[in-house]
């Protein structure tokens, strides 16, 4: 098939490339970036690197031509800053959205897989594990957008017949996480090696579900071959670990001594919200095959053999 990921210089968009890649897939890798750092790995006749800005419609109607397969990754907001300005996060994540929806109308695309978020749609889950028809009451604007651009994605099935999946992400992490802003895993990773404390808000119980990206980007596979009547799938570990057992783990992975800063917790941090995956099991055949101990292994070997950068 041919794919275009948008978003294809970040962090899932990079592992969802390499995944297309590695299927015998023709991808466009689509992104704001001029030098693609995080494709800079990868040598084959059968990718195509496509610098442009998701906001200018004609960029990304260009994109499109020719494709089978969209993968929408791109998100101009992260959860911790959403709220701050709610209007741009709806003008430059759902307005964008929807005009990328139409324009694969226009071009005969057959399908959307749309990165969603499985942390912050559901707000704070009444059941746990959450599933997919849980109630959705996000507590961050990021979640609002999230939700928002899903349901417009069902609208344009419903009404175009162009068929769209959105996967409700745990929270991915791996090898070539650059950011320092997002992720706990790789932020403590790059402060354990900075030899710099890593902060925790409140008293280290908040629990996540984490997923390690090479996992995550075989589900994005999945969908993408998917033929059944479901259009919404949590991707997960399915397993809850809380910011205290992740900082021991990180402890015996790396062999060094953590020291922990705690701060006030965060109006905008869910206590508590594991995947339930079964959904994604049963009809995508997929599941998490990364044990957390080891993709936190995987993830900071490939962090010690990088250079350290100034930030950190």
């Amino acid at each position: 098939m041919n794919s275009v990921v948008f978003g294809a210089n970040g962090f899932i968009g990079s592992h969802v490339c390499a995944a297309l890649l590695g299927a015998g897939h023709r991808v466009r890798a689509f992104d704001i970036s001029r030098d693609f750092r995080s494709l800079e790995h990868i040598d084959s006749p059968l990718l195509e690197t496509c610098t442009g800005d998701f906001l200018d419609r004609m960029a990304v109607k260009q994109a499109l031509d020719g494709v089978d397969w969209v993968f929408h990754l791109v998100s101009t907001t992260i959860p911790s800053s959403s709220n701050s300005n709610m209007v741009f996060d709806v003008q430059s994540n759902v307005v964008a959205s929807i005009e990328l929806l139409e324009e694969c109308v226009s071009s005969g695309v057959s399908r959307l897989i749309f990165a969603s978020s499985g942390g912050t749609v559901y707000g704070c889950p009444a059941t746990d594990p959450v599933n997919e028809e849980a109630p959705k009451q996000p507590i961050v604007s990021y979640g609002c957008t999230k939700l928002v651009i899903e349901n417009y994605c069902q609208l344009f099935q419903h009404q175009t017949g162009l068929r769209t999946i959105s996967l409700r992400l745990a929270n991915p992490y791996g090898p070539g996480h650059h950011g320092m802003s997002q992720g706990a895993i790789p932020v403590f990773l790059k402060r354990i090696r900075s030899g710099k404390p890593v902060s925790v808000w409140g008293d280290g119980g908040v629990t996540r579900d984490y997923v390690y990206v090479d996992d995550l980007a075989e589900a994005f596979l999945k969908a993408a071959q998917y033929e059944g009547h479901e259009n919404v799938f949590n991707i997960g570990s399915g397993q809850g670990v809380s910011l205290n057992e992740l900082i021991a783990l990180l402890k015996t992975e790396t062999g060094r001594d953590v020291e922990v800063l705690h701060e006030a917790g965060r109006n905008y941090d869910v206590p508590r919200i594991v995947l339930d995956v079964s959904r994604a099991s049963h009809e995508l055949s997929w599941s998490a095959s990364t044990p957390l101990q080891e993709g936190i292994r995987r993830t900071w070997q490939h962090l010690l053999a990088q250079e350290p950068h100034q930030h950190e």
